[in-house]
């Protein structure tokens, strides 16, 4: 997500007392930029932790959250750029809390997941949440182990929850604010300078 931000008249005329000054500038606009980015990861995972039922400590241990501030140059970007980057696809079930078999399903944290049942696959270090599909049929396809054409494949899918429709939802409502934020951390922090170089 690429922010392009028009500032407001009050940092248009601390900019232009610093005209003589360039450096100073964007010295402030440095350390708006930094303060903006971590404004930004806070808000992204509360409001997407808020949204999927989940822990923010999740998401953050997932890596599904990440801001990233580009400096000019830096992989093309004319300018700073903000990038905001939310890892969109389905969250398997036993992330989303430890995993409890009930007689009707099982349940990971605040979900309930109806008619699936707990088992550890042999490459997994902890039990997981499957459930049979519906419509199941076998697919005729290739073995990994012998090489032949043949019918197979598992009556089984394992549960997640899909986080594309929230993803989109955090990100249209951190772009308003993260325009905000910046108007009001810029005008700190060339109010921090005009303060600095008068008091001198």
């Amino acid at each position: 997500m690429k922010l392009d931000l028009e500032l407001d008249d009050r940092i248009g005329g601390l900019i232009t007392a610093f005209q003589n000054s360039p450096e100073k500038v964007d010295r402030a606009t440095r350390r708006a930029l930094k303060k903006l980015s971590r404004f930004a990861e806070r808000h992204t995972l509360r409001a997407l932790a808020r949204q999927q039922g989940i822990t923010q400590k999740t998401l953050k241990a997932l890596g599904r959250v990440k801001v990233s501030l580009l400096k000019p140059g830096e992989r093309g970007s004319e300018g700073y750029s903000l990038v905001v980057w939310i890892g969109a696809s389905d969250l398997p079930a036993h992330y989303l809390g430890q995993p409890r078999q009930t007689t009707s399903g099982v349940k990971t944290g605040k979900h309930f997941w109806k008619g699936a049942f707990l088992m550890q696959p042999v490459n997994a270090p902890r039990p997981m949440v499957f459930r049979r599909k519906d419509n199941w049929q076998h697919q005729y396809q290739r073995s990994k182990k012998s090489g032949r054409m043949m019918w197979m494949g598992l009556p089984l899918e394992k549960q997640a929850l899909p986080m594309l429709h929230n993803a989109i939802k955090v990100l249209e409502k951190l772009k308003p604010l993260l325009l905000e934020r910046f108007t009001t951390l810029m005008q700190q922090e060339l109010n921090f300078l005009w303060n600095e170089a008068f008091n001198i």
